[in-house]
């Protein structure tokens, strides 16, 4: 589908594209209201992210900004990324927001 912009008959039409990436990422903490995440990537504070993560054998989804990037020192190419949950819609069945309120993260990866 493609949509053109335009402010004036008279301008030229703007283009609205989506830049996406795959980056690994393992997540150290989560809450309902964001995330700590460690990356070899380092990301912009302010950028816009959908996190996919895989629980009990489903797969979660919610969109995040990113709100701190730390370099580690004595690490190498590792960052620690927090990233707070955006409302961009309610959250349902798979999203993270959902399966953290019904059950911490903890009791989902404990090793039994």
């Amino acid at each position: 589908m493609r949509h053109d912009l335009q402010a004036d008959p008279g301008s030229k039409p703007e283009r609205l594209g989506v830049l996406t990436r795959v980056c690994h990422m393992r997540v150290l903490n989560c809450s309902v209201s964001g995330c700590l995440l460690e990356t070899n990537r380092r990301f912009d504070v302010g950028s816009i992210a959908s996190i996919r993560v895989v629980i009990d054998g489903r797969e979660l989804v919610d969109d995040v900004q990113i709100v701190r990037c730390q370099a580690i020192a004595g690490a190498g190419a590792v960052y620690h990324i927090g990233a707070e949950f955006l409302w961009t819609s309610p959250p349902g069945v798979r999203s993270i927001r959902a399966t953290l309120w019904q059950r911490p993260l903890s009791e989902h990866t404990q090793t039994r």
